[in-house]
């Protein structure tokens, strides 16, 4: 029993990008049901038989029918800009681990299971390394590179016009880190932009952040078309 979350209270997770009715109870965390819940726990259970240990371990439901996960200790970052070149690279080591546990799971050529959601906002962090991640709503066969765009449009946070560094630099030195084959990085700008356009497709406009998600799409769309040469010469 952990002294400061007793396993009959219920403390919320607070932050922007919290989802709704999550709560933690003692070391586990609860959260409502989602449609694609079973599908889920199958992904889980079996990254856990295969010894994957930066997914999260599912325990089952509780009385109020809501899904039971351990808790992971650490932090998650409150929002994208925060991470930096070493936590990619060691996370991109993480990806390929698990594209490449989650090829006999999916069973079908070219395909493997793809998060769909790999901010930083939904990994959880310790001493300054990424050690789980969270939120497997989005989870389902497809391309490696429908995860490798987005997490390097999220991580580098490439649309931020801010940003001073060599961004294209950055990207081709993750995908290293990952291993991307040349199928993976040919045509990545057009694959980016692509993740992009699906991101701003699927974002519901009824939200009240509508707006600022889709300007904020749109200026990340119009970094990759200014740089598109740039990211073709270094990347493919």
């Amino acid at each position: 029993m952990n002294e400061s979350n007793p396993d009959n209270i219920e403390t919320p997770f607070e932050g922007g990008r919290i989802t709704s009715g999550v709560v933690r109870v003692g070391n586990t965390v609860r959260r409502p049901t989602k449609r694609n819940s079973e599908y889920i726990h199958q992904v889980l259970d079996y990254f856990e038989k295969k010894q994957f240990k930066y997914s999260q371990r599912y325990l089952g439901k509780d009385d109020k029918n809501r899904d039971i996960f351990a808790f992971g200790e650490g932090y998650v970052p409150p929002d994208l800009g925060t991470t930096t070149d070493l936590q990619l690279h060691s996370f991109m080591k993480i990806i390929r681990e698990l594209h490449e546990i989650s090829l006999d799971f999916v069973k079908r050529d070219g395909l493997v299971l793809c998060h769909g959601d790999l901010s930083p906002c939904n990994v959880v962090f310790r001493d300054n390394h990424p050690i789980l991640i969270i939120d497997w709503d989005s989870v389902q066969p497809d391309e490696r590179w429908q995860d490798l765009t987005y997490i390097l449009w999220l991580w580098i946070n490439i649309g931020d016009y801010r940003r001073k560094m060599n961004i294209v630099s950055q990207m081709s030195c993750a995908l290293e880190a990952y291993g991307a084959n040349e199928t993976t990085k040919h045509d990545f700008a057009d694959k980016l932009i692509q993740r992009m356009n699906r991101v701003l497709v699927e974002t519901d406009e009824t939200r009240t952040d509508y707006c600022r998600v889709k300007y904020w799409v749109q200026d990340s769309i119009r970094w990759v078309e200014e740089n598109k040469n740039n990211i073709k010469n270094k990347i493919g």
